[in-house]
């Protein structure tokens, strides 16, 4: 039987969910920028908690979102969950769906779930490139026109790691239409440690802002899927209106509730970064390699036309690292920052290689 299907959908490129590599310690996981290190240990206990209620439906959203609120000076009413950042994009797709405003601008390149859920749900994808590695948000401003309904902004921007600062921001909010949402996905903020860094969350109230966060990252919470959003409330309200019910289960919102109180294990994990950030800076100017500086747990760096034949020359060492064609960088190789023993493997294995 041969179904007709829609074209915005076949012409979405497949991604194979099921991977080529397993859990086992013999690979470095340096391609998906994922954390290295596990929870902590009161997430962990905060898991083994709950365990036993899982014959129930989740009933401890509320107390993730106060969590949250407590953290950013916020409302619970002003904040929604979802499974990963994803599904709050998908939220946001389909409570902004409106005649004639069917057009969605973008950076390019970019998180790659932007344009495939916005072809999904029938949306016009505009692309705007970015300049010298980083979003240039006057660019972004003039793409806008009267059939735009959601601009998506990555900030620091995957996959290059730039960031725009907040006296831009602040720029950009002003004189922008009032039907355009403005959803600013910040999956790698705390990562982040340029002091200009926007502050997002004072504008929600005065703007529509959306902002984007995730416990996938610096919380190392990858695997749970647990990812929030805080605007205005009156715009969560609809949100919650499209988001099937108990769609984050029980074992994730414990886990995030205990990780996100775990200031002291989140500094851990940022100081590793930092770390291991400066350990690659030394090793791509040692072999002469350029890289663009970055605000987040990843680095790209340019290697020209060798980079594919280095990222299989890598994965053959059991060493994962992406390579950025699919982004319109072939040229370049994008490298998560592990631990410092995955981090030395990784430059000796490329040394060797180069």
């Amino acid at each position: 039987m041969k179904l007709s299907i829609d074209k915005n959908i076949q012409e979405i490129p497949f991604y194979p969910k099921a991977m080529k590599y397993g859990l086992d310690d013999g690979w470095a996981r340096l391609a998906s920028n994922e954390n290295p290190y596990p929870p902590s240990q009161k997430v962990l206990s905060a898991i083994l908690d709950m365990l036993s209620s899982v014959n129930r439906y989740p009933g401890n959203e509320f107390e993730l979102k106060t969590a949250i609120s407590d953290k950013f000076k916020a409302k619970p009413e002003q904040i929604v969950l979802g499974d990963g950042s994803d599904e709050i994009i998908e939220l946001t797709l389909k409570a902004m769906k409106y005649r004639g405003k069917n057009k969605v601008v973008i950076s390019e390149p970019s998180f790659a779930f932007y344009a495939i859920a916005s072809k999904i749900y029938g949306y016009e994808t505009h692309k705007v490139p970015v300049v010298n590695m980083k979003v240039e948000l006057n660019m972004i401003k003039e793409a806008i026109d009267d059939r735009t309904r959601v601009v998506f902004l990555n900030n620091p921007l995957n996959p290059t790691g730039t960031i725009f600062e907040d006296i831009e921001f602040k720029t950009f909010l002003q004189g922008l239409p009032p039907e355009v949402l403005v959803v600013v996905d910040e999956a790698y903020a705390e990562f982040a440690e340029n002091g200009n860094f926007p502050d997002s969350f004072k504008y929600i109230n005065d703007y529509p802002v959306l902002i984007l966060r995730t416990f996938s990252k610096a919380y190392a919470l990858a695997g749970l899927r647990v990812g929030y959003g805080i605007g205005e409330s009156s715009l969560i309200s609809f949100l919650e209106r499209t988001r099937q019910p108990f769609s984050v289960n029980t074992i994730a919102l414990a886990a995030a509730k205990a990780a996100i109180e775990d200031g002291d294990h989140l500094e851990k994990v940022l100081d590793n970064n930092r770390k291991g950030k400066q350990f690659f800076y030394n090793a791509f100017k040692h072999l002469s390699l350029d890289y663009v500086p970055t605000e987040s747990n990843y680095i790209l760096f340019k290697c020209g036309e060798r980079a594919e034949t280095l990222i299989k020359k890598l994965f053959e060492e059991k060493i994962l690292a992406r390579w950025m064609e699919p982004y319109g960088l072939r040229d370049y190789i994008r490298v998560s920052i592990g631990k410092m023993e995955e981090n030395e493997r990784f430059i000796e294995a490329l040394e060797g290689m180069l």
